[in-house]
């Protein structure tokens, strides 16, 4: 695909066609395209029949290894979930105070004077050991 910008509009020569799109319309196009490029399928492996069952072998076990991996991974969450809601309902028990103050949420705000994210880069760079100025303390 052939591209020139010519002012604020790009132009495209595709299949000996030329298509104008704006610098906006541009972006879209390629944000997309890299989005969808993990979606591509890789190609069709072309095997004789005894690497296509030797393929499907090692495929099927690799599943079958990830699955059991998971459902212990499961069960281990599960159990870990189970035990923090009986050590909460025992502490509720205990001490009410105590189980207050370890479910008291906390708001963490972002910083209003802090740099929003946006698509372009700033003019002064990020301060990474920000803190608050004096006045607002």
């Amino acid at each position: 695909m052939l591209t020139r910008n010519i002012g604020s509009i790009s132009r495209h020569a595709v299949r000996n066609k030329v298509t104008t799109v704006s610098p906006e319309t541009q972006r879209v196009v390629n944000q997309l395209s890299v989005l969808s490029a993990s979606k591509k399928q890789p190609k069709v492996l072309r095997l004789c029949k005894e690497d296509l069952i030797k393929h499907q072998t090692i495929t099927n076990a690799w599943k079958l290894f990830k699955r059991k991996n998971e459902e212990k991974r499961h069960r281990q969450l599960v159990k870990q979930y189970e035990s923090i809601k009986t050590a909460m309902n025992e502490l509720k028990e205990v001490s009410p105070e105590l189980f207050e103050a370890a479910n008291k949420k906390e708001s963490v705000r972002f910083p209003v004077d802090m740099r929003i994210p946006t698509d372009y880069p700033p003019n002064k760079p990020w301060v990474s050991y920000y803190s608050k100025p004096e006045s607002q303390k």
